[in-house]
């Protein structure tokens, strides 16, 4: 890989196209970085290809391929300032050569089309999360590669791990530099490359803020007040423990637990209980009116191989509206351990106790301005001048 341009003051950036996935889902690590860099130069999201087979009996696996074939039919489309979302075409079969053979020069035409439609660099600084690019770098244009590693890929269940685990070794091995979210991700990258650095998530703090300083109107989704209240956001998936939260709400049927996200897994373990309450997803901007009802925030991960290398951004989030936090013991927050605001619990029996102790003596608005401003440091820019800087030294 070539060098890149120099990122002194004074010096503009390159264009970056950004590998990652849907951009109009709920805005991760990737969507806030990107947001911020497009203020500085020219960002070029490509929505990447699935990361696994879809199944031909799953009807949400129908309607994903109907809806990605409508934005590969629309061409580029605004994301935000500086923004530009790309669908190219390409087959969803990851693991098969052929297809990965195809997609490649679909992807290098596609990209190309579309840097020179724009004006943009036609040799752009490619910034790389979904692993499956890995296979497409031959093709296409570009001064230099970034690998931002903020998930063990081969530890979720629906990807191949075979597949996931050779991706993950040719972008370690082939970037320019390796960023890595949580400890455990820096170990999974330290023996294939030198070149890693570990920045942890950051925080929209000033749009959580809002929660303790300017709470919206009550949502009229949320139970009727008088209770205390429990809650979590997020998508709830196979690594969420369903059964820890509807023993927290048995134990506590005098408040209520609000759960907010798209769920993929059954709820059976929480949709009978009377006092949980399963809203579904809710937008970005909305999230600090239902965060400052909660007198307690959850983070219920169950611990195995994938959840061993995350690093929730939700924590900050909770933390940023005032809400304190109890979370189960994942190892990017046991050195919280003891942190004003965040009880980090070992077991079922330990998470349940502390969450009733939080519902029992709800924060008062200087503790909750107190847990706000601990994330006051943590924000995404903060975390993009980190990043340029470690990209910088590599010149």
């Amino acid at each position: 890989m070539a060098c890149l341009p120099d990122q002194t003051p004074g010096h503009a950036l390159p264009g970056v196209v950004a590998f990652a996935n849907d951009w109009g889902t709920d805005p991760t690590s990737k969507h806030h970085l990107m947001r911020l860099l497009a203020e500085r130069t020219a960002v070029l999201w490509v929505e990447a290809s699935g990361m696994r087979r879809p199944t031909a009996t799953s009807s949400a696996d129908w309607r994903r391929i109907g809806k990605k074939l409508r934005k590969m039919m629309g061409g580029l489309r605004p994301g935000a300032p500086g923004l530009s979302v790309l669908s190219p075409p390409a087959l969803p079969f990851p693991t098969n050569a052929i297809a990965r053979a195809i997609n490649a020069r679909l992807y290098r035409r596609a990209v190309r089309v579309a840097l020179r439609a724009t004006g943009r660099d036609l040799k752009p600084l490619l910034w790389v999360y979904t692993p499956t690019v890995a296979r497409y770098l031959d093709l296409l244009p570009s001064r230099g590669l970034v690998y931002h590693c903020v998930d063990r890929w081969w530890a979720f269940s629906e990807y191949d791990t075979d597949e996931m685990q050779r991706c993950h070794e040719i972008l370690c091995r082939r970037a320019d530099h390796v960023f890595v979210s949580s400890r455990e991700l820096e170990r999974d990258c330290i023996n294939l490359t030198d070149r890693v650095s570990y920045i942890p998530h950051g925080v929209q703090w000033d749009h959580f803020r809002t929660a303790v300083v300017t709470p919206a109107t009550r949502p009229s989704d949320l139970p009727p007040p008088g209770r205390p209240m429990a809650g979590f956001i997020g998508l709830i998936d196979d690594w969420i423990d369903l059964d820890v939260i509807a023993k927290s709400a048995r134990a506590n049927p005098q408040a209520d637990f609000v759960l907010i996200g798209a769920s993929r897994v059954a709820m059976d373990a929480v949709s009978s209980l009377p006092n949980i309450y399963l809203l579904g997803r809710k937008p970005f901007a909305d999230l600090p009116s239902y965060l400052a009802q909660f007198d307690v925030a959850l983070i219920p991960f169950k611990i195995n191989d994938l959840t061993l290398a995350v690093n929730p951004i939700k924590l900050r989030e909770y933390l940023s509206a005032g809400a304190p936090v109890v979370t189960t013991a994942l190892p990017e927050l046991v050195a919280l351990r003891g942190q004003v605001g965040v009880d980090v619990t070992d077991d079922s029996d330990s998470f349940v106790a502390a969450v009733t102790a939080r519902l029992a003596t709800p924060a008062t608005k200087a503790q909750r301005l107190a847990y706000s401003d601990s994330m006051r440091t943590d924000s995404w820019s903060g975390r993009l001048e980190q990043m340029l800087q470690h990209l910088g030294h590599l010149l």
